[in-house]
């Protein structure tokens, strides 16, 4: 079975015959789909053709040479993306400060073993990955704050709850060494917790008062609504256990599914302790805020009942440490 890094494109400009059969010879054993051209003007005619996950050219090359290859694929909006490294026998301090300045960092040096060729290309793909990642999470960041932004816009009151909720989240999930992706996602998850608030109209949303049955099955319902809005983006779907279950707990006494105690993914359990706090620490048109040290007290009440009773004690941790209440309050 083949990764997904051994089916990407590479294209290798190199005006040596023998040099250039080996690189390509040394690739396709990996399975990498390979294109190749003798100089920088063939180079440019194979991108006519190809859109290539990465380019490799020689420096010293006639009609054509890799600095001008390089200049000119980086004119075309097309290319200005695609990871590039140099190939040279000379590897000069001024072929490398000439590639720095044009923004060129990967330099392999001929003669090379073909398993250290290998490794170099491998890496530079595996970087230029992270690198798109990184910018579709930012991109994705930057939609989820729009969303989010959206639900506290509408109400006012609410202002702020969705950064203190993703910070409180962030900070509890660290101290249960919650890394990676899975912190990732969680930041996203907090921030996009009430997004299914943009179906409950304002009257309900905004009311000062108790709310009737009515208006409290239909706000009750936006866990599941905000649930269904985000299931067909692939990404986020991670992020669907804090929308859905942050109101469930401990005791089953919670919505939508009225699940009990570890039945109720981790991702919500998590999430409705911090998202209660800063609900009751912050005024609400229906309450006063109240200290933190009186709210801390009464998730502590609830630990076993409302909220995951391991989960608790970690999050006065947190509280103690963002000197919100001091150690002789809990």
């Amino acid at each position: 079975m083949t990764s997904p890094l051994q089916r990407r494109k590479i294209l290798i400009v190199e005006d040596s015959q023998e040099i250039r059969k080996i690189l390509v010879l040394t690739l396709e054993l990996e399975r990498y789909e390979v294109h190749q051209a003798e100089n920088g003007e063939q180079g440019l005619r194979v991108l006519q053709q190809v859109r290539p996950d990465l380019i490799i050219s020689d420096i010293n090359m006639p009609q054509m040479n890799g600095i001008e290859f390089f200049k000119a694929l980086r004119q075309n909006k097309s290319f200005d993306t695609v990871p590039f490294i140099f190939l040279t026998a000379n590897n000069t301090p001024e072929d490398i400060q000439q590639g720095h300045e044009l923004g060129v960092e990967d330099y392999i040096t001929k003669p090379i073993a073909p398993q250290d060729f290998v490794a170099i290309v491998h890496a530079r793909l595996v970087r230029a990955g992270q690198v798109q990642i990184a910018q579709m999470d930012q991109a994705y960041l930057e939609t989820v704050n729009v969303l989010a932004n959206v639900i506290e816009g509408r109400d006012p009151h609410t202002h702020g709850h969705v950064e203190r909720v993703a910070d409180y989240a962030r900070r509890l999930a660290e101290k249960m060494n919650w890394n990676g992706d899975v912190l990732r996602m969680l930041e996203f998850g907090a921030r996009l917790h009430d997004i299914g608030k943009i179906i409950v109209p304002d009257q309900v949303l905004k009311k000062p008062g108790p709310l009737t049955d009515p208006e409290w099955v239909l706000m009750k319902s936006h866990a599941e609504a905000g649930a269904k809005m985000l299931a067909p983006i692939t990404h986020l779907r991670p992020t669907l256990p804090y929308i859905l279950f942050h109101h469930e707990r401990w005791d089953g006494s919670g919505y939508p599914r009225g699940l009990k105690a570890k039945a109720i993914p981790v991702e919500g359990r998590l999430l409705a302790i911090v998202d209660v706090f800063d609900a009751i620490t912050t005024a609400r048109p229906y309450h006063p805020a109240r200290p933190s040290h009186e709210v801390a007290r009464f998730v502590q009440m609830k630990a076993g009942t409302f909220f995951d009773p391991d989960i608790v004690p970690i999050f006065m941790q947190v509280l103690i440490e963002m000197k919100l209440i001091t150690r002789d309050q809990v």
